[in-house]
């Protein structure tokens, strides 16, 4: 934790020159804490939250994330299009906050290393005063503060401190926000690399849009189908005519519609599973943007990630000896489907996951 916040706070002393020691405490508040101290009430933060967001103008070349450790985003206010829907970004922000377990004790600690940093005059701050304003925040009894006149008037902030795990979801929602809400049924697919964070993203999006979701590894290819010509196949170790006539042909029709689930661990069918009819349906999953399935989806999503951070992901997720799978199997399978297929070029958002 020391070497990441020490990163932290002079990457952020470097960016904001002129911010006072307050700004400082301000952001290792929000790095312990999150948003908490404003996320308990979900009517009250969204009357806040709207009523800044009208105040801000847009601009797209703001950054939209800023990274303040412990897996804590500011989330840039002035980056988010107008036509942003609101409620799923509050909703974002107050589910952000039970992701944070922050405690009085540690936030000291965190004050202590910024004693020692300006001891060894690695920040621009008086030693004496670093341990006055801290002692002072202690007193006070560890309430959230303000950031100081000049960082307000010189880097006018407005943002919302988030998880680093929803980034991906606030991007998706941004995007998803363009849509033509008054259809019937959105159709949302994301595709894209392996250990990108298809599910997890499929996940969230599904829950936040109270929608339903289908995964694409639930149409493995089964054994019987597994034909030296069919693996060759771009696209091919998926079971592609099953997925297209037992799910997407009947996904805009208005009724209940349900599928098996193969599993391939035990290389069988599972009970049957139904969409029952809802407003979104989230398809996820690499092969999701098949041109077999013709063009089926509102939405198109490509995640990927760059390959160190794919290999760490499988390693921690399936272990040593599937991740020699992936590396030699199935990545290579992915790579020729989404080179053939163009799959990033042709989507609607690209998304790449840190």
């Amino acid at each position: 934790m020391t070497d990441e916040l020490k990163q932290i706070i002079n990457t952020h002393i470097k960016k904001y020159p002129k911010q006072e020691l307050q700004d400082i405490l301000k952001m290792l508040y929000q790095n312990e804490f999150g948003p908490k101290h404003i996320a308990n009430n979900e009517i009250e933060c969204f009357k806040s939250l709207s009523k800044e967001f009208q105040t801000v103008q847009y601009n797209k070349d703001e950054e939209l994330f800023e990274d303040i450790g412990c897996n804590a985003l500011r989330l840039n206010l002035k980056a988010i299009p107008r036509d942003t829907d609101l409620n799923y970004i509050n909703k974002i922000i107050v589910k952000s906050a039970d992701d944070f377990c922050g405690t009085n004790e540690k936030l000291v600690i965190k004050f202590g290393l910024l004693v020692v940093m300006a001891e060894n005059n690695e920040i621009p701050f008086d030693i004496q005063r670093v341990r006055d304003e801290t002692n002072a925040f202690a007193k006070n009894g560890f309430k959230p503060i303000s950031h100081s006149d000049v960082y307000k008037e010189k880097y006018t902030p407005s943002y919302r401190v988030i998880s680093k795990k929803y980034r991906t979801l606030v991007e998706a929602i941004i995007g998803i926000s363009k849509l033509d809400t008054s259809k019937q049924h959105i159709v949302i697919n994301i595709d894209g690399n392996s250990a990108s964070g298809k599910t997890s993203l499929g996940n969230e999006l599904t829950k936040l849009l109270n929608g339903e979701i289908v995964h694409c590894d639930d149409f493995f290819l089964p054994p019987e189908l597994r034909t030296e010509e069919r693996l060759n196949e771009a696209g091919g170790n998926i079971h592609y005519e099953r997925l297209k006539t037992e799910v997407i042909d009947n996904l805009r029709k208005s009724k209940v519609v349900s599928y098996k689930a193969f599993d391939c661990q035990s290389g069988t069918y599972k009970e049957n599973r139904f969409l029952m009819n809802k407003k979104f349906v989230i398809i996820e999953g690499a092969y999701s943007s098949h041109p077999y399935f013709e063009n089926y989806s509102d939405f198109k999503i490509f995640l990927t990630c760059d390959k160190e951070t794919q290999r760490e992901r499988i390693l921690k997720r399936n272990g040593e000896k599937m991740l020699e799978r992936f590396l030699n199997e199935w990545i290579p399978k992915e790579d020729k489907y989404f080179e053939k297929f163009k799959t990033e070029e042709t989507s609607d958002l690209i998304i790449r996951s840190v």
